[in-house]
């Protein structure tokens, strides 16, 4: 039995055969050499409702002009996926070309801020303008917050009654003040964000592309590059793609001045109000990778060696200092 007896059937369903298959990343994403081309081909966790939803938006995004997304391939039905079983499969183009950022570990960050900035312009308030669909995502993010605040003061309950430390108890201990004033600050920001909008009567939705990574952009013979993977999609503020990317950005060695121009070139296109701008700073000041990581190492919830898991508090909190200064001088 081939492990890709479940991909071979699917072309079927776009009146083509795949001549090979191979695999690009386990477990889920495959390449398939076809006599009209070559293919990327995803198992996907998505839902097919939303599959058909955002493929539905990029598709008339498409016909509008805008060419920032690898768009869904079409079956012969004019569906953007393929059912088997209960798993949904869709196809897109492959995109030769990511080879030319190898060696440029920031070059993604311009074009995805870009081609976010537009995918909000054009998507915003697209069809429905609900202000009630910010309202859970503030709660859920305050809970969560809550918890982790909960969870490290539970840590450093356990790693101050150690009898012996480990070293990762010693580096998180020395921390743990500045950490917990970062996250108190950004929870009373977030709260009075929310309590002074409360009876807010618009605020604005777009697509967002839900998980903007150096991955999910690939160059294009423009330059400009496209965006893929969207399973993570949905309407909401775009606020939510920002966050992630700047995480993101400072993550991959980003620096104050290089964010700074990147906030610029993504306001150029698509500018943002004044409580936009305050729900940013709100999100990127509570220190979320700090928080969970805490949270994994004393809950064992995976199997990090002690100099790894120290290692990477370390880093991540050099990390965490640049993006706090950039959001202080920003905004």
């Amino acid at each position: 039995m081939s492990r890709f007896d479940d991909i071979f059937p699917l072309f079927q369903e776009y009146d083509m055969f795949a001549q090979s298959i191979d695999v690009i990343k386990e477990p889920n994403v495959f390449k398939a050499a076809t006599p009209y081309g070559s293919y990327v081909c995803k198992r996907s966790k998505a839902s097919g409702q939303r599959l058909l939803f955002v493929s539905d938006v990029l598709r008339e995004l498409q016909h509008r002009g805008w060419d920032g997304a690898v768009p869904f391939l079409y079956t012969k039905f004019d569906d953007p996926y393929v059912e088997i079983g209960n798993q949904a499969y869709y196809l897109t183009a492959w995109q030769p070309g990511s080879e030319q950022w190898e060696n440029e570990p920031l070059a993604w960050a311009t074009p995805m801020l870009e081609r976010l900035a537009e995918l909000h312009h054009l998507t915003q308030n697209y069809k429905f303008d609900d202000p009630r669909q910010v309202e859970p995502l503030i709660d859920s993010l305050l809970n969560r917050w809550q918890y982790w605040q909960n969870q490290m003061e539970k840590a450093a309950e356990v790693a101050q009654e150690r009898p012996y430390q480990s070293p990762f108890d010693l580096v998180f201990l020395a921390n743990k003040a500045f950490i917990a004033e970062m996250a108190e600050s950004a929870t009373a920001l977030l709260t009075d964000w929310r309590e002074r909008h409360e009876t807010h009567a618009h605020f604005r939705l777009a697509l967002v592309h839900g998980y903007p990574h150096p991955a999910h952009i690939v160059p294009d013979r423009s330059g400009k590059g496209k965006l893929l993977n969207f399973e993570r999609a949905g309407f909401d503020t775009p606020i939510r793609d920002l966050t992630l990317f700047y995480r993101t950005y400072f993550h991959m060695a980003g620096d104050e001045v290089g964010a700074s121009q990147l906030f610029h070139r993504y306001a150029a296109i698509f500018p943002l109000r004044p409580e936009e701008i305050e729900l940013l700073a709100a999100f990127l000041s509570y220190p979320e990778r700090i928080m969970r990581d805490t949270d994994i190492y004393y809950n064992n919830r995976r199997e990090w060696s002690e100099l790894y898991a120290v290692k990477r508090f370390e880093k991540n909190m050099d990390r965490l200092m640049r993006l706090h200064r950039w959001v202080q001088q920003a905004f």
